[in-house]
C-alpha cells in the first residue's frame, strides 16, 4: 500500500472517530435531558397514566311475544363507577359520601346490598334475610348476639371511617365499603356504585368531580320493559350480579360487575339472551380519567326469544282481572284485592296469556322493594303459578270424567237430587245449594248435574267411584302435578289418605263427599286448573304447558332452540264422556251459572264457575273454560281471591274469549327481526 493510500484509509478513520465521538455526545445529552434534567416530571406522566382493560358490555338479547311485537328490548343508560386508583380509606370513603349525597338530592338508588337498614337508634336487619342472618354473621366474623349497631361499628373502624360521618351517612358508606369488599374492588374490577342515573346525576358528577378520585360514568345497556309491568311475573327481571352468583357464574365467564336475569324468563333464559361481551384498552390518569382509546372489540348480541305469549290478550287478560278483581270488591267482594288468570292454546299447550294481580313495575323495582314487601296484597307473587286454591265446583267435571269412566254412572243414567244427601248418619248429611231455598233438582244425568252444579249427584258420584279413583284421575289430569312450564310452580295439594297421613291425620269415608265437590283438601295452581281442561279437550293426552316459543339467531336467524312440549301422560277416555262432560260445561254457560255472562255470547263456550269458602272472608270464586265449543281451541282458568260472585271471574274468561276469538277487533302482527311473520 503506497503513502497516498495510507492517508485516506487515515482519513476515513477520522471522520468516522469524529462521527461517533459527536453521536455520543448527542446520545449523552439527551439521556441526561431525560434522566437528569426533565427526569421527575417524565417519571410523574409515567406513575400518572396506567393502561387499562375494561369489558363493553354487551345488550342482552330482545324478547317478542308470538306475532313479533317486542316485549323486552334495550336502552342506553349511565352507571356509575368506582375505580381503585390505590386511593387511601380517608379518600375512598370522602368520595363514596360525595356520591351518596348526590343520589341523595336527585332521588336516586345506589347499589344496596347490605342486609342492615334503618336509620340511626332503630337499625335492623332486612326483615325477608333474617332466617339467613345467623349465616351471614358466622360468615364474617360476627358473633351471633352482636346487634346491627355493634355490627356497623365494627365495619366502621375497619374501613377507617372517621366521625365526621355518623347516622344513616354513616351506614351508607359502610354498605358501599361492604359491597365493594364482598365484589372484590381491584384495579382490574371498578365498583359498580350506581345503575342507570338520570343525566341530572351524571352533571352532578361532573360538577363535583373535584371532590372525588376514581369515579366514572359509563354508557351501557339498560333493559326497556316495552309495556311497562305487563306480563312482569313471567318476564321477570334483571339486575347486578350478587356475590354469591358470581361464585356460581364466574366459571361461564361472568364479571363481578354483570347485569344477569334475576327471575322469570330473564333467569330461565339467561343462557341465551346474554350477549358476548366486548373489550377496551385505555390509558387513564391518575384520577381515573380515560385520556386515551388504545384499543376496542365490539360487543355482539347473539340470540333473541319468542314466546307463546300475545301481548295483546296479555293485556286484556290482565285488564279484565283488574277491573273485576276492584268490581267484586264493590260488590259483595269486600276485601277482594288479587286473583289469577291463564290462558292457553288447547292444541299446543302453549300459554297465550298469563296474569297475576297485583303487580308492579320492574323499572322502579329496586325504590320499591320495601314497600312491596311490606304490601298485604303481595304484588311480587305469582298467583297463577305459585298461588294453590281450593278449586269448589271446577273440579266436578274431573269426577263426572272417573265416574263415567270407572263405570259407576252412564251418559244417560240419573241421580236423584233430595236436597240433603242421607247416605250417612244425621249427623253428616250435607245439603245441596238449591236446598238452601227449599228446592231440589231431582233425577239429574250427568251432563245436566254439571249445568246445575248440583251437590248431590257429585256426592254419590263421589263415594261410588271412590277417592282412590278420583286422585287418579285428578293426577293423570295434571292436578297436584307438575304442568312442565319453564317457571316455578307449586305442586298444589289433591285430597285424599295420603294426604292425611303426611299431616299424621286420618282420613274417613265421608270426607270423599267434600273432596268430590272441589272442598276438603284440594288446593290447586290456575296453572294446574287450565292444564286439566286442556287434558280433558284432548280426550285425556296431557301435553306439557309452555311459554317459550323459539330462541333464534340474530345474524342468521337460524333456529337456536324450539319449543317440542313433551306429552305428560295419556289416559284416553272415551268419546261418550267426552261428549257428555262438554255438553254440561256447554249448559253451565247458556243455563247455569255463568248464564248471566255468557247468555248473549255469539259463539258457544264451556265452562264452569266454582265458589270455595276459605277461613276468612269472601269466598274465593274460579272460573275455567274453552271455546269455541265445536271445536276447543284455548282454554282457560280463573281465580278472584275473595270475590264473592264466580260471574266475575266468568266475565274475566269472557273478555279473555273476545279477544282471542276476534270478536273485539282484529289481532295484529308485527314480523321478527329478519323474517316474514309467519
Amino acid at each position: 500500500m503506497n503513502e497516498l493510500e495510507n492517508r485516506s484509509v487515515r482519513h476515513r478513520y477520522v471522520i468516522l472517530g469524529v462521527f461517533l465521538a459527536g453521536f455520543m455526545v448527542f446520545f449523552v445529552s439527551v439521556l441526561f435531558k431525560l434522566q437528569i434534567l426533565n427526569g421527575q416530571a417524565y417519571r410523574e406522566q409515567i406513575t400518572n397514566q396506567t393502561e387499562r382493560s375494561y369489558p363493553i358490555k354487551a345488550s342482552r338479547g330482545e324478547i317478542f311475544d308470538t306475532y313479533g311485537r317486542p316485549m323486552v328490548t334495550n336502552r342506553m343508560g349511565y352507571y356509575i363507577r368506582i375505580q381503585d386508583v390505590g386511593a387511601d380509606d380517608a379518600t375512598l370513603n370522602d368520595t363514596i359520601a360525595v356520591l351518596l349525597d348526590i343520589v341523595e338530592k336527585h332521588d336516586v338508588e345506589f347499589v344496596d346490598e347490605f342486609p342492615i337498614k334503618g336509620k340511626p337508634v332503630d337499625f335492623y336487619f332486612e326483615k325477608d334475610r333474617e332466617k339467613n342472618i345467623k349465616e351471614w354473621k358466622r360468615e364474617n366474623d360476627f358473633s351471633d348476639n352482636d346487634t346491627p349497631s355493634k355490627i356497623l361499628d365494627s365495619l366502621a373502624e375497619e374501613y377507617g371511617i372517621l366521625s365526621k360521618y355518623t347516622g344513616e351517612l354513616r351506614r351508607n358508606i359502610v354498605a358501599v365499603r361492604y359491597e365493594m369488599e364482598k365484589k372484590q374492588f381491584g384495579i382490574t374490577n371498578p365498583y359498580t356504585f350506581a345503575t342507570d342515573v338520570t343525566i341530572e346525576v351524571v352533571h352532578q358528577v361532573s360538577e363535583r368531580s373535584f371532590e372525588m378520585t376514581g369515579v366514572s360514568v359509563e354508557i351501557e345497556p339498560v333493559r326497556q320493559y316495552v309495556n311497562g309491568a305487563l306480563a312482569v311475573h313471567i318476564l321477570g327481571r334483571t339486575g347486578l350480579i350478587y356475590a354469591e352468583e358470581y361464585e356460581k357464574m364466574k366459571k361461564d365467564g361472568y364479571g363481578m360487575n354483570d347485569i344477569i336475569g334475576k327471575d322469570g324468563i330473564e333467569k330461565e333464559l339467561e343462557g341465551y339472551l346474554k350477549g358476548k361481551d366486548g373489550s377496551m384498552v385505555v390509558q387513564q390518569n391518575k384520577k381515573g380519567s380515560v385520556e386515551k382509546v388504545l384499543s376496542e372489540v365490539p360487543p355482539t348480541t347473539e340470540n333473541y326469544a319468542v314466546l307463546t305469549i300475545d301481548s295483546k290478550l296479555q293485556e286484556v287478560t290482565e285488564t279484565a282481572l283488574m277491573e273485576n278483581i276492584a268490581a267484586a270488591r264493590e260488590d259483595k267482594g269486600y276485601d277482594a284485592y288479587s286473583g289469577a288468570a291463564i290462558a292457553v292454546d288447547v292444541k299446543t299447550g302453549g300459554v297465550l296469556a298469563i296474569a297475576s294481580y297485583p303487580s308492579y313495575d320492574p323499572e322502579i323495582y329496586t325504590e320499591s322493594y320495601d314497600d312491596m314487601l311490606k304490601d298485604e296484597t303481595k304484588p311480587l307473587f305469582n298467583r297463577a303459578l305459585g298461588g294453590a286454591y281450593t278449586p269448589g265446583s271446577t273440579f266436578k267435571p274431573l269426577v263426572a270424567i272417573a265416574a263415567l269412566e270407572e263405570g259407576i254412572i252412564s251418559p244417560t243414567g240419573t241421580i236423584t237430587c233430595d236436597g240433603v244427601y242421607k247416605y250417612y248418619a244425621p249427623s253428616y248429611q250435607p245439603t245441596c245449594l238449591i236446598w238452601k231455598s227449599g228446592g231440589t233438582h231431582g233425577p239429574l244425568n250427568v251432563s245436566e248435574a254439571i249445568g246445575v252444579s248440583c251437590n248431590c249427584f257429585f256426592y254419590e258420584a263421589g263415594r261410588l267411584v271412590g277417592i282412590d279413583n278420583i286422585n287418579k284421575y285428578a293426577k293423570a289430569f295434571g292436578l297436584g302435578e307438575e304442568t312442565g312450564i319453564e317457571l316455578y310452580e307449586e305442586l298444589g295439594i289433591v285430597a285424599g289418605p295420603k294426604y292425611r297421613e303426611r299431616l299424621n291425620m286420618e282420613w274417613y269415608p265421608g270426607d270423599v263427599l267434600q273432596a268430590a265437590i272441589g272442598q276438603s283438601d284440594n288446593m290447586f295452581t290456575p296453572a294446574q286448573l287450565v292444564s286439566y281442561i286442556t287434558t280433558f279437550l284432548n280426550k285425556g293426552t296431557r301435553k306439557q304447558l309452555h311459554i317459550i316459543k323459539e330462541i333464534r339467531a340474530y345474524e342468521t336467524d337460524e333456529i337456536v332452540y324450539e319449543a317440542e312440549p313433551e306429552i305428560l301422560s295419556e289416559m284416553k277416555i272415551k268419546d261418550s264422556t267426552y261428549e257428555a262432560v262438554k255438553d254440561g260445561m256447554r249448559r253451565v254457560t247458556e243455563d247455569g251459572t255463568a248464564s248471566a255472562v255468557f247468555g248473549d255470547f255469539p259463539v258457544a263456550v264451556g265452562g264452569k264457575t266454582g265458589t270455595a269458602e276459605v277461613s276468612r272472608g269472601s269466598d274465593n270464586v274460579l272460573f275455567v273454560g274453552f271455546a269455541p265449543y265445536d271445536d276447543p281451541q284455548i282454554a282457560v282458568a280463573v281465580v278472584i281471591e275473595h270475590g264473592a260472585s264466580s260471574r266475575y271471574a266468568a266475565k274475566i274468561g269472557r273478555a279473555i274469549f273476545e279477544t282471542y276469538l276476534g270478536l273485539g277487533g282484529v289481532v295484529d302482527g308485527v314480523a321478527l327481526p329478519n323474517r316474514i311473520l309467519r
